[in-house]
């Protein structure tokens, strides 16, 4: 098995659907010739060198294969007759550039992995940091409300400061009830 990379172009007014209906179509030539996939990149959309069929821009997709010398040529048949892909290429790769080449889709796989991971964590750390603010947030509340209830329940005031203020009123009604007292119990002079 020697390993090849086909590299096509879709039109980039392609709908997702349709764009990924072509590589899952492209990608069970490979796999039923007992092809194995090595790598399958999306390069984005790119603009050409020249307008193929009307379209100056084009979606590029690279496939990265091991294969037997069958499988390319009936990958190139079937994208021949698709409508559905402006241009492609089909190259066998070179022994040292085919090691290189496997080298560096498996580090490009781990560093995609590893950034997902990585992603993830963030993603967790942020959940993780919004829970612990909104749980801080909800026990301010909670002690900002029973510091309210408590201040709502300790309004009654302290003995010390009712017992003057009723010791004062009380004084002022018994000196006005004993000087009414005193005024009705003694006549006036000149009666």
């Amino acid at each position: 098995m020697a390993l090849y990379e086909t590299l096509f172009i879709t039109p980039p007014t392609l709908s997702e659907e349709d764009e990924k209906a072509t590589v899952d179509a492209l990608l069970d030539v490979v796999n039923s010739g007992g092809g194995d996939l090595v790598t399958c990149d999306r390069m984005g959309r790119r603009r050409l060198g020249f307008p193929i069929r009307k379209h100056e821009d084009g979606v590029y997709i690279r496939f990265l294969y091991d294969a037997d010398s069958e499988v390319p040529k009936e990958l190139e048949r079937r994208i021949r007759l698709s409508d559905q892909v402006l241009r492609s290429l089909t190259v066998l790769l070179e022994r040292e550039w085919a090691a290189d080449a496997r080298k560096r889709a498996a580090e490009e796989i781990i560093r995609r992995e590893e950034a997902k991971v990585e992603e993830a964590r963030r993603a967790a750390e942020a959940e993780a940091e919004a829970k612990a603010k909104a749980e801080a947030g909800e026990d301010a509340e909670a002690s900002a409300e029973a510091t309210e209830s408590t201040d709502t329940v300790k309004t009654p005031e302290s003995p010390e400061v009712s017992e003057p203020a009723t010791a004062e009123v009380s004084e002022a009604f018994e000196t006005s009830d004993t000087a009414s007292a005193e005024a009705v119990a003694k006549p006036k002079e000149g009666e």
